[in-house]
């Protein structure tokens, strides 16, 4: 089910999923009509904005977590600051990108969510971790070796098990129990968690000289 602020953009969104084979059961443009849509559909994915026309989606997105852990929440939207995204991971979400970004992305998105794994989308994440990529003695990254830190950095970048084997050069199982080993030592449960985690740490390190030099990686070509 599909929730937005903007009922024509929800409706015509709708039409887009469907044409690329998605079952759109409802639309909703309120935390009331989201909720009841969920209880009615049981939808197996969620894609909402944190604005809805009766307020901020978080209190709704709580609540659809603690009823039916099951049901899968992609956020889209225009908030796209690492404090948007630290609150959406801690609400439960398991998705997070742009309004601004096209249909490919946003179908790879859902796709990724509804296997099981973890989205989100780079810009706000790198942000959230440019420091982070350096080795410092900052809670809790510093308990991460720098195998596991490179890892977080691909968390950070949206990439799924298999992308971040790809891109480390090692088999998908050790990059699954990488993985796991960063949620682990972070004291999280999910991917977008850890990336909260990160953000949070690195906003309450002391600034310096070295911030101006902090390296960080090119973009892809």
């Amino acid at each position: 089910m599909i929730a937005d602020a903007n009922r024509l953009h929800a409706e015509a969104l709708a039409l887009v999923l469907a044409g690329r084979g998605y079952l759109v059961q409802a639309t909703a443009t309120t935390r009331g009509g989201l909720l009841r849509a969920v209880a009615a559909c049981r939808p197996e994915l969620c894609l909402l904005d944190l604005q809805l026309l009766d307020g901020r989606a978080l209190d709704a997105i709580a609540q659809i977590r603690r009823s039916d852990p099951g049901i899968r929440i992609v956020v889209l939207s225009r908030e796209l600051d690492p404090d948007a995204v630290a609150t959406a991971a801690a609400a439960g979400v398991a998705g997070y990108l742009g309004k601004d970004k096209g249909l490919e992305l946003l179908d790879r998105a859902l796709r990724t969510v509804a296997a099981g794994d973890r989205f989100i989308e780079p810009t706000p994440a790198q942000e959230a971790l440019r420091r982070a990529r350096t080795p410092d003695h900052t809670e809790p990254l510093h308990r991460l070796t720098r195998r596991e830190r490179e890892v977080l950095d691909r968390l950070a970048e949206g990439d799924d098990t298999i992308e971040i084997a790809r891109a480390l050069r090692m088999t998908t199982s050790t990059a699954r129990t990488h993985v796991q080993n960063v949620l682990d030592k972070l004291g999280v449960h999910s991917r977008l968690e850890a990336v909260a985690v990160a953000h949070q740490a690195v906003r309450g390190a002391p600034t310096g000289p070295s911030d101006a030099t902090a390296p960080t990686r090119p973009g892809p070509h």
